[in-house]
């Protein structure tokens, strides 16, 4: 690991950059003074004192019992068992303030007319399927999805199927048209047993099939804007709107697909049998 990256990663636990120097430089040395470590991180002295001196009291760095005073890193696995441990009760902490504002803030909502439609524009990959992953989790009674094959791997890959099972077990109904690609054959295979299980869950396949859309509970729609690149570079753009014209118009769009799509085979196809020799004529 190069040095940036690896001046990056400790930042991850807590530390700004030059706390993070310090610490490596803790580590390299096994124990140093404040003026050691201030000349080889390039800080100022009295600065590097404060510094070591907060870490201390945080329980990064210790002292020894010597003269000069000399540091010494705590030991990696103990710092970040420990970073790890306070956001983990920080979290949890989060979590259940959430659920008690949850509760209390809709109270503060001022009643009137019906909200007008709203539409959200969403850029980046990550962004777009921690979307998907909320319509998800909040769907109740239909899941519409239009997807390509690349599209379809990354959204497996980035979590948005977490509550397909909940959302099947509480009745709901699940259709999604893929893109017809050999590569996604692992991915039927991972469908083919809820498939099975839950008749309102049905896989079908057309090609091609360039749209990258979900409908949710036919009132809500994320429709990616932007086609999907060939190569690896370019930020995927799309747009969420609970319109109610748009999202018919988009579930429209779904139908029309869905209806002359094929169902999907959930199971590889076999491979071709070899052909006996031919006799040959003496």
């Amino acid at each position: 690991m190069e040095w940036p990256e690896l001046l990056a990663s400790i930042q991850r636990f807590g530390l700004h950059e030059r706390e993070a120097a310090l610490y490596l430089a803790l580590l390299r040395q096994g124990r140093a003074t404040a003026r050691e470590l201030a000349q080889e991180t390039g800080l100022d002295r009295v600065l590097g004192y404060r510094m070591l001196d907060a870490m201390r009291a945080r329980g990064i760095v210790e002292i020894t019992a010597e003269r000069p005073r000399r540091y010494a890193a705590v030991p990696p696995q103990a710092f970040f068992e420990r970073s790890l441990r306070d956001r983990r009760t920080a979290l949890s902490l989060d979590e259940t303030l959430a659920k008690e504002l949850t509760e209390r803030l809709p109270q503060l909502v001022a009643e009137g007319p019906a909200d007008a439609p709203r539409f959200q524009l969403l850029t980046g990959t990550s962004v777009l399927y921690a979307y998907l992953r909320e319509m998800m989790d909040r769907a109740k009674e239909d899941i519409a999805v239009l997807v390509t094959s690349r599209a379809l791997r990354e959204s497996v890959r980035f979590g948005t199927h977490g509550g397909l099972l909940r959302f099947l077990h509480a009745g709901g109904r699940f259709r999604l048209v893929v893109e017809a690609d050999p590569r996604i054959h692992l991915l039927l295979k991972r469908f083919a047993p809820v498939a099975r299980r839950f008749r309102s869950a049905e896989l079908r396949q057309a090609s091609p099939q360039p749209i990258r859309l979900t409908i949710i509970d036919r009132s809500e729609a994320l429709l990616f804007l932007v086609p999907e690149p060939g190569g690896r570079h370019g930020e995927p753009v799309g747009v969420w709107t609970d319109n109610p014209e748009f999202v018919q118009g988009q579930l429209l769009v779904f139908n029309t697909m869905w209806e002359k799509a094929a169902p999907a085979p959930l199971r590889p196809p076999a491979a071709p049998r070899p052909r006996a020799p031919r006799a040959r004529k003496v």
